[in-house]
């Protein structure tokens, strides 16, 4: 089950197909001889949960942990990064999700090694369903009135 979603604030609703189709191939179409500039990359995520916790993970090869940042805001977890090759900024990008709220944000932990990204988001603790025994006596109802007391009960009617 996917419940981290991507927050795209520049995509409009009415996107349409040959539009998203452009977007794409342009992408493809850049020239080797622009390596040297600034790119924007969108790195590949995967997401996966366990009863306790969601596990995002994302490839960023030849990006340097000390340029990559992690923040959360509310419901709005942002990843963002930028690749360096002599001191000139050659790739950057920045992914959105938007957390659910049985994440707890403040025991998230990040792990970079090898090119992947690993963000643990840990659940909070969900109560547990209480089963709730009806009584026949005693207890809140019969304090405030609406139960009889148990020596009107035992009582026999009188004829």
């Amino acid at each position: 089950m996917r419940l981290l979603t991507p927050y795209w604030p520049t995509r409009r609703a009415t996107t349409s197909l040959f539009d998203e189709m452009d977007r794409l191939f342009e992408n493809f179409a850049t020239p080797a001889s622009y390596e040297a500039h600034e790119r924007t990359l969108t790195p590949a995520c995967e997401v996966s949960e366990t009863q306790d916790h969601y596990l995002l993970s994302m490839d960023i090869p030849g990006f340097k942990k000390e340029n990559v940042k992690i923040e959360v805001n509310g419901n709005l977890l942002t990843i963002s990064g930028e690749r360096k090759r002599e001191e000139k900024v050659v790739g950057t990008f920045a992914r959105r999700f938007t957390v659910p709220n049985s994440v707890d944000g403040g025991k998230i932990e990040a792990h970079h090694e090898d090119g992947v990204l690993s963000i643990y988001l840990p659940k909070t603790p969900i109560a547990q369903a209480k089963k709730i025994e009806i009584q026949s006596q005693g207890g809140f109802f019969e304090r405030i009135g609406l139960q009889k007391s148990t020596e009107d009960n035992t009582s026999e009617p009188s004829h």
